[in-house]
């Protein structure tokens, strides 16, 4: 199925999950009134959808029907050699091909070999894009990301050569429900630096799932799959179908993003959406499309950043592993602060703003006696000033109860001009006290107090607040 007509498809299947179901045959066959085989399609999907399956969703179209994508599917290798290696047992299938554990004769170790499809290896131009990303895998080096060790070409057969992984997938863990807060958070930062330390040497994975991310039996996981993935830069410009057909889209459609999905530009955003799924996922128990993200969340402050990961605009989304795992730190780094310390932040906001709100107040009172026009312009100016700074903390005391996860982004988006509106209307008291200070001293007194209080507020008091709740 070509990436416009699997469009075609979806954009029907949601068109009719919007129709009441007693309605929906009526709007299928007049929808497809041309189209018996896509009428067909979309059916499918639709009853699938009903019996709250998401296997669907879950599974590539070579763990579907190798027989549509391939014209001769990897024979069963158990028991045989093939050059060096003595193929063991087969361990998994995926969307490009059979996977073995294998023992390397040579170095007596053992390892994981991928048997791929003769449709991927058909032409020379084919096996040079394979050795080339290859190569751009194998560069890879990070505990969470399986070793790519070799591609093998023999008797005129590719396979791809590496670490051989023991545990149990991610997948396997969600039989038991949504991943615990102890163990979730980990997971999501291994697999985010896995994902930086690709993305930085300019590798895109393109099939994140939970079936590609294993649990080793020390507790931590390794990112598999990554000897297929495509490289970065000029080769992203173009679709993702370069190793395979024309029109021919790779990958598990319920992990894909929309442009991947479409046969669009392939770059590390699409990884960050495919994490933003799996995280979903890890996190309720349940894949987004059958509720997944409105259920309960393990750990709720993590909502923000995958809401942001799977973002449908890819310019919305983080651009990089390395901006995503740093968004996860952020969590963990005020979950790590001292017991009380975001009460002092807060009740340090709390208290600047109701000082602010004096300010104004204390302007308006004292009009008359510095006279027009400076009277009225230290009014209106201290209104302002005050507005703002008040409006600003008020955010941040908000977004730090309802959105802590973005609370640091949201704190640098504001500095420094939040402190510099602070010491301006310390400034603008000052002035006015001395204002006053022969006439009404005992005003110019509060005034001169209330700016010098500001100002120990904005270089002392709210960097050590900032610091000790985590913020910064």
């Amino acid at each position: 199925m070509n990436p416009a007509r699997w469009k075609q498809v979806n954009d029907l299947f949601h068109a009719a999950l919007d129709h009441d179901p007693a309605d929906r045959d009526a709007y299928l066959a007049s929808a497809t009134a041309n189209d018996p085989e896509l009428l067909t399609e979309v059916r499918s999907l639709v009853a699938a959808h009903e019996r709250g399956s998401t296997e669907f969703l879950e599974k590539p179209a070579w763990g579907v029907a190798p027989e549509l994508m391939f014209d001769d599917p990897a024979e069963a290798l158990t028991g045989k050699t093939i050059g060096p290696y003595r193929i063991l047992e087969e361990i998994g299938r995926g969307g490009m091909g059979v996977v073995y554990a294998a023992e390397d004769t040579r170095l007596g170790r053992h390892v994981a070999i991928k048997a791929l499809p003769p449709e991927f290896t058909a032409d020379d131009s084919r096996r040079e894009r394979l050795r080339r990303e290859a190569r751009a895998a194998a560069s890879l080096s990070h505990p969470a990301i399986a070793i790519i060790y070799a591609l093998e070409e023999l008797d005129g057969n590719l396979y791809m050569v590496s670490e051989l992984v023991r545990g149990q997938t991610l997948r396997e863990e969600l039989r038991d429900g949504p991943l615990p807060p102890d163990r979730l958070r980990p997971t999501l930062l291994e697999i985010a630096d896995a994902l930086a330390a690709a993305h930085e040497r300019g590798v895109v994975h393109r099939d994140l799932k939970p079936e590609n991310v294993m649990r080793c039996v020390d507790g931590h996981v390794k990112v598999l799959d990554f000897g297929l993935a495509r490289t970065a830069g000029r080769d992203s410009d173009r679709t993702m179908t370069g190793l395979t057909n024309a029109g021919v889209a790779l990958g598990t459609p319920g992990y894909m993003a929309p442009e991947q999905m479409a046969g669009g530009i392939v770059d590390a955003r699409t990884d960050i959406f495919a994490f933003g799924v799996l995280a979903a996922e890890l996190a309720t128990g349940a894949h987004p499309s059958s509720g997944g993200v409105s259920g309960a969340w393990s750990v709720p402050e993590l909502q923000p950043i995958i809401r942001r990961a799977v973002n449908s605009v890819p310019d919305e989304r983080y651009r990089s592993g390395s901006e995503l795992a740093a968004a996860l730190r952020g969590t963990d780094a005020q979950d790590g602060r001292p017991r009380g310390a975001m009460w002092w932040w807060r009740f340090h906001q709390s208290s600047a703003a109701v000082v602010l709100a004096v300010m104004p107040a204390v302007a308006w009172w004292i009009r008359p006696w510095i006279g027009r026009p400076y009277g009225s312009w230290l009014f209106f100016v201290s209104l302002a000033l005050a507005t703002v700074s008040i409006t600003l903390r008020l955010n941040l005391a908000f977004t730090s109860r309802v959105h802590p996860a973005l609370l640091p982004e949201q704190r640098r988006r504001v500095f420094p001009a939040l402190p510099l509106v602070d010491a301006a209307l310390a400034v603008l008291m000052m002035i006015a006290g001395t204002r006053l200070a022969e006439a009404h001293d005992e005003v110019a007194g509060l005034l001169i107090g209330i700016a010098v209080a500001t100002l120990a507020s904005v270089t002392l008091i709210e960097p050590a607040t900032t610091r000790a709740a985590g913020i910064e």
